[in-house]
């Protein structure tokens, strides 16, 4: 088990959650995605409360891609099935990221080498984590969507491999 030395960041962001929850949803509820309803808002308030009040655990180096893989793509395949736009849900978790990241630089007080390396660890870590959870949301979501093409107009594998190159990583 390896320790972020990050720590007492990553709990200033889990102590702090609702604060840039609420800056957060000032942003997406200001014209920021235009197709949420408020069924919807309240649906992705909830995955961001579940991301910033276990950081600890999608930051952590024990975390496995599998992991964050299994959450996120069945997140997906749920925004899909809501009738989310994959840019919007990508547009939402993006200003999350960069809300929690303004936070942690205007309101944590860093004033040593030691701290602005806590800083540059918890960054490195949040963004890895970012960067998973969005290929894995879409990858839901796209799978979702093959399915649905499927499903709808009784397409084969072949017939969705041209529009969705479902060999690049679907079933696997």
């Amino acid at each position: 088990m390896m320790h972020l030395i990050s720590n007492k960041l990553v709990e200033f962001v889990e102590k702090n959650s609702d604060v840039i929850i609420k800056e957060w949803l000032n942003r997406v509820s200001d014209n920021e995605v235009s197709t949420f309803t408020k069924e919807n808002i309240d649906f992705v308030k909830k995955k961001a409360e579940y991301i910033l009040k276990h950081l600890n655990q999608w930051v952590s180096y024990d975390t496995s891609k599998q992991e964050i893989g299994e959450k996120y793509a069945e997140e997906g395949r749920e925004f899909f099935n809501r009738g989310v736009p994959i840019c919007e849900v990508f547009r939402t978790t993006v200003l999350l990221r960069r809300i929690l990241w303004l936070f942690v630089v205007n309101e944590s007080g860093f004033d040593s080498a030691f701290q602005l390396h806590q800083m540059r660890e918890l960054n490195d870590r949040v963004i890895l984590f970012f960067d998973r959870a969005h290929y894995y949301l879409t990858r839901g979501y796209m799978e979702e969507m093959n399915k649905k093409m499927k499903e709808l107009w009784k397409l084969t594998d072949d017939d969705t491999e041209k529009i969705l190159f479902q060999h690049s990583f679907y079933n696997k």
